[in-house]
């Protein structure tokens, strides 16, 4: 059972961190301050079983304007302690908090954070660079929103091969909440059933991704989830919450 009450502020970071401090409690967890950014505190979030192999690494908030995705992310890990106390997770609840806060996607410089992951000025992706440097994930599971989406869709790095079959499998997570979005071109990509599997040596033309800094340098598995951010809130934080459980639940089973 969640340990909290089931009421979401879209945009208090003050809020959400106070619900971290509660699961790291009942859980086990270590919740540290790492810095500070735009003069918010920045946390990262571990499991006491984390070592430097198999790592589960969960992010969302890095757009500011897409507040389902650390909501999402809050609502699994209130229902998941026991998980979370017994596998190596590595979490960062947000990683724009000004932005969150201002319902920015930009940081308080107009820069976007998701972008600039080769060559980072921000303290917090420089620091988290340099923490998942000597790391092997299991696992990276990057959550967002989008302005323009018609249903819940996913990127899956193309490996050159046949899809696995897991990106649709997370998708059915999410069909009963909000089904896949029907396009079949999204943000310039090819889309087939909510699943853009983009080739790693194609890059967006303003930057360089969280995930595709995990996907080159890291030579893992990253998918990228995305609820439609004109939707109602509750029903992309529970989306976002499903689609994080059954990505999970397939990598501890596999």
């Amino acid at each position: 059972m969640p340990i909290a009450e089931n009421i979401y502020r879209s945009h208090d970071y003050k809020f959400l961190i106070q619900r971290w401090r509660k699961i790291c409690q009942s859980s086990g967890l270590r919740m540290q301050k790492i810095c500070e950014s735009d003069n918010y505190p920045c946390f990262e979030i571990s499991s006491s079983v984390l070592q430097n192999h198999d790592v589960i690494y969960l992010s969302a908030g890095i757009h500011g304007d897409e507040p389902a995705s650390s909501l999402g992310l809050l609502k699994w890990a209130e229902s998941n302690l026991n998980q979370l106390s017994s596998f190596p997770f590595l979490i960062y609840p947000c990683l724009n908090p000004w932005g969150l806060e201002n319902n920015s996607r930009w940081d308080a410089n107009r820069t976007d954070l998701n972008r600039i992951w080769k060559d980072p000025q921000n303290i917090l992706i420089a620091y988290i660079l340099s923490r998942t440097n000597n790391l092997t994930f299991k696992l990276v599971l990057n959550l967002h929103e989008d302005f323009d989406g018609q249903g819940v869709y996913l990127y899956e790095p193309s490996r050159g091969g046949k899809p696995s079959g897991i990106a649709a499998n997370i998708l059915r997570a999410s069909s009963s909440i909000i089904a896949c979005d029907p396009r079949t071109m999204i943000d310039g990509r090819k889309a087939r059933n909510g699943i853009i599997r983009p080739r790693p040596t194609n890059p967006p033309k303003d930057g360089f991704p969280e995930a595709l800094h995990f996907c080159v340098m890291h030579r893992c598995l990253t998918i990228t989830l995305e609820t439609p951010s004109e939707f109602d809130f509750l029903l992309r934080i529970n989306a976002q919450s499903a689609m994080i459980e059954k990505a999970v639940s397939i990598f501890l089973q596999g």
